[in-house]
């Protein structure tokens, strides 16, 4: 009897500290803007914030020029997301984009304005 009080504790306890923690995770949706102008930018993009536990939804707008994140902020924050695509090679709200990542990034992801080549500019999905 004395065993089966214990374990009913300690399972109520294990509760208590589960529910606890799945109250704290909460949702949060930042976006901030970039410099993305083609389709393979939001996949780049969408890879490195996906690429981060805790994130949900990655939405890029091209014509706005902006990225919106939803994540779980018990498992990441919003400056890691902001780096992560800033490693990717692209503007992250006030992340400079890591100037090697940049260099290697295809025709006008990289920054050269006009060349189109190999490049899905004019498909852009938002």
């Amino acid at each position: 009897m004395k065993n089966f009080e214990l374990m009913r504790t300690i399972l109520l306890a294990m509760s208590i500290l589960f529910l606890s923690a799945n109250l704290r995770a909460e949702k949060t949706t930042i976006s901030f803007e970039t410099n993305a102008i083609c389709g393979m930018c939001i996949d780049r993009i969408e890879e490195a914030c996906y690429a981060l536990q805790g994130v949900k939804n990655v939405d890029v707008d091209l014509e706005d020029k902006t990225v919106s994140v939803t994540f779980n902020d018990a498992k990441t924050s919003e400056e890691a997301i902001k780096m992560a695509v800033a490693d990717a090679g692209y503007v992250a709200g006030n992340f400079a984009p890591n100037p090697i990542s940049q260099e290697s990034l295809p025709g006008c992801c990289g920054g050269k304005q006009g060349e189109k080549s190999g490049c899905s500019a004019s498909e852009g999905k938002n």
